[in-house]
């Protein structure tokens, strides 16, 4: 027999699928796991168990699917709202905003089928949302309770003037070779707020000729709202040219030529009926973008620069015009997402493009559209998540998630297959919401069609990525949606539970794992918090009635509680409690693998004993040990690391970093693999596995 130290310090390579644990050459087999359960990874190496869910509400409608979607106005105003069957609701610093106290709520058109396929994109207070089956709609924010949805009409905000009047001061019919010439002009009125120009006036004609020395005409209007200057433009040939502006409410032409390369604008609502109703949206050079109508998937039209809700277009074009154009490809693939990068990034069904202005142009104009593929991967409907840079996104076939990012040496936007080392979490799945949570661990929350929830590690710089996976007392995952609070992204959840044998769906968020002492410690699911007197009796579990539930009192573990009426009893009084439905969290090493050990060859598929293990912790408490998986109970293949030895009895345990030891079970496998749990309320962090190995024959 020959004994050996075994030595893992990282876990950046995530959860392994089995497809790779025989893969020891894999450079990322070294930092990778057979089991990672309701664990995250560092980007640094570690593993942790997660935090809790935190109870914030039921949705309006259990019966009915809901939709989460992130508000974000500032650091400080963050909302969640709640989409259902024709309403939403709004959520604020994890709690339900109340308008005469019940649920402040907003009508919508949306039925709660449709809501997957809802795509919205922010700027400031406003938002819009898109359907294919609906016509798009502005979501406005005045205050946390005075919100409004209303249809966008794509018209020139700004009112056009009344027709004006034109009258000859400078008469010249009497004199000597005139012509008598119609002259016809219309007018148009410029915001004082935003420069955006108005559509053109009715027009208004007089018969003068200008030619004759003296000749002028003099163009009058009302003053409208709004507006501080005033363009004129004159009728030449059937086409009406810019003449001149003014501050003024008059306008004299002593025979300005029109300039027929500048002309006031035409109307346009390209999306006027069912069947032409944008798929997506973006915000890119300064334009609103939409793409993708059920009669023209490949279109994408983009509004007026820094004016979104004006399509409209002169003749000829101008640089600041509406712009449209098709992608023409091999296939009719539809365009399912829009995203504004090094220009604007496409993503169809069948392909992924780049829009730029070209290298003649600074920005995408009328005419400057240049359309570059970047590969035939094709994306699914789910919206694509940014990191940094780079943009994550589902492909449309496979179960697999890319990263696509631009690089200089390709001059291209290149990357990688993400999911090619965990790709067991993603057979015969596909992702219904994820969003990513950058502060303080970067994440991206993954919900998957079959209910399950994953979460993927991932820091490009450092050629980090690593999946996990997550389970809650039975669950299912149906949304995440994330938003900033405080210093934290925070992902919020609709949780499918079944309570009481019904079918319930809660809205969680996930807990901080930031806290100063042991009793601020939250791993517990559907969970609340009480903090106050002295108490034994918890209330307001009404969420949880009938569920056995676990507690963490003044930062100690008690057990085998269920919820009656709404409340639990605890043996000992509390000054804080954080009372939640059990979390166990699962860490499995990969079999040993020691290199060719020299003089023995590979020690895959010998038999192993793990005589002692040595963890590296941070912050960490109650946690088991062994050879095999089990439950807390199972004495024959789990083994508890004893921390009390040291601890007076009536205190809460402290946390430790630093390295424990543990004798674990005897036992021989193929394997050697080590199995680490925590069942407890209580924070666990491995920074390092050190098992000490026998070998057998």
């Amino acid at each position: 027999m020959t004994d050996l130290r075994a030595y893992q310090p990282s876990f950046t390579a995530g959860e392994l699928s089995p497809a790779l644990w025989a893969r020891v050459d894999l450079s990322k087999y070294g930092s990778g796991l057979k089991t990672a359960l309701n664990l995250f990874i560092h980007p640094h190496g570690g593993a942790s168990n997660r935090a809790g869910f935190e109870f914030i509400g039921e949705t309006k409608d259990s019966i009915r699917l809901s939709r989460l979607v992130a508000f974000q106005f500032n650091t400080e105003q963050s909302y969640q709202l709640e989409f259902g069957q024709n309403y939403f609701r709004v959520y604020r610093d994890g709690g339900v905003v109340l308008s005469g106290g019940v649920p402040y709520e907003v009508v919508t058109p949306y039925t709660h089928t449709d809501l997957r396929e809802l795509v919205f994109i922010q700027e400031a207070d406003v938002m819009y949302l898109v359907h294919w089956k609906y016509r798009p709609r502005k979501l406005s924010r005045l205050s946390d309770t005075n919100w409004t949805l209303k249809t966008v009409t794509f018209a020139p905000s700004q009112v056009a003037p009344a027709a004006p009047t034109v009258t000859k001061p400078g008469d010249t019919s009497g004199k000597s070779g005139y012509t008598p010439t119609v002259y016809s002009y219309v007018v148009s009125a410029v915001s004082a707020e935003t420069g955006e120009e108005s559509l053109p006036s009715p027009d208004d004609a007089v018969t003068n000729d200008l030619s004759i020395n003296g000749g002028k005409n003099r163009i009058s209007w009302a003053a409208v709202a709004g507006a501080d200057r005033y363009i004129v433009y004159r009728e030449d040939n059937g086409v009406y040219g810019y003449i001149g502006g003014t501050f003024a409410l008059f306008f004299d032409d002593e025979n300005t030529v029109p300039d027929l390369a500048d002309t006031p604008q035409t109307a346009r609502n390209p999306f006027p009926s069912s069947g032409n109703y944008p798929r997506c949206a973006t915000f890119v050079e300064q334009r609103l973008a939409f793409a993708s109508t059920l009669n023209d998937p490949q279109a994408v039209w983009m509004s007026q620069s820094a004016n979104y809700e004006n399509f409209g277009y002169s003749q000829p074009s101008k640089a600041s015009d509406a712009v449209t154009f098709r992608i023409k490809a091999r296939e009719v693939n539809e365009i399912r997402s829009m995203l504004a990068t090094k220009g604007l990034m496409i993503l169809t069904s069948g392909a992924e493009w780049i829009v730029s202005g070209g290298s003649q142009s600074d920005a995408i104009t009328p005419s400057a559209v240049k359309i570059d593929n970047q590969g035939y991967r094709g994306a699914a409907r789910v919206q694509p998540v940014v990191v940094g840079n780079t943009v994550l996104f589902a492909q449309d076939r496979g179960g697999v998630v890319r990263d696509f990012s631009y690089q200089f040496a390709d001059d291209a936007y290149v990357g990688k297959d993400l999911t090619i080392l965990a790709r067991h979490m993603f057979k015969g799945r596909r992702i219904v919401s994820w969003a990513y949570a950058q502060a303080p661990y970067s994440i991206v929350w993954v919900v998957l069609d079959n209910g399950s929830l994953v979460s993927l590690t991932y820091m490009k710089e450092h050629e980090v990525w690593a999946w996990t996976r997550h389970d809650s007392a039975g669950a299912r995952f149906e949304d995440v949606s994330v938003i900033a609070e405080g210093n934290e992204d925070v992902p919020y959840f609709i949780i499918r539970r079944v309570v009481g044998g019904v079918v319930r769906r809660y809205i969680e968020r996930l807990h901080t794992r930031e806290f100063s002492s042991v009793a601020d410690a939250f791993f517990v699911d559907s969970g609340l918090t009480y903090e106050g007197p002295a108490a034994t009796v918890i209330s307001g579990l009404d969420h949880l009635e009938g569920q056995s539930v676990v507690a963490l009192s003044n930062g100690n573990v008690v057990r085998g509680l269920t919820v009656t009426g709404g409340s639990v009893t605890l043996q000992n009084a509390t000054t804080k409690a954080h009372v939640g439905l059990p979390m166990v969290s699962t860490l499995q090493t990969l079999d040993l693998d020691l290199g060719n050990v020299q003089g023995l060859g590979t020690v895959q598929g010998r038999f192993k004993s793990v005589a002692e293990l040595t963890l590296r912790v941070e912050e960490t408490r109650g946690i088991f040990i062994g050879p095999r998986d089990g439950g807390r109970d199972d004495e024959n293949a789990l083994v508890e690391y004893k921390q009390r030895e040291t601890e007076a009895w009536n205190e809460a345990i402290s946390l430790y970093t630093g390295d424990i030891r543990i004798t674990p079970h005897w036992d021989w496998t193929n394997g050697g693999n080590v199995w680490i749990k925590q069942f407890d309320p209580l924070p666990m962090t491995i920074l390092a596995v050190m098992p000490d190995v026998t070998l057998g024959r």
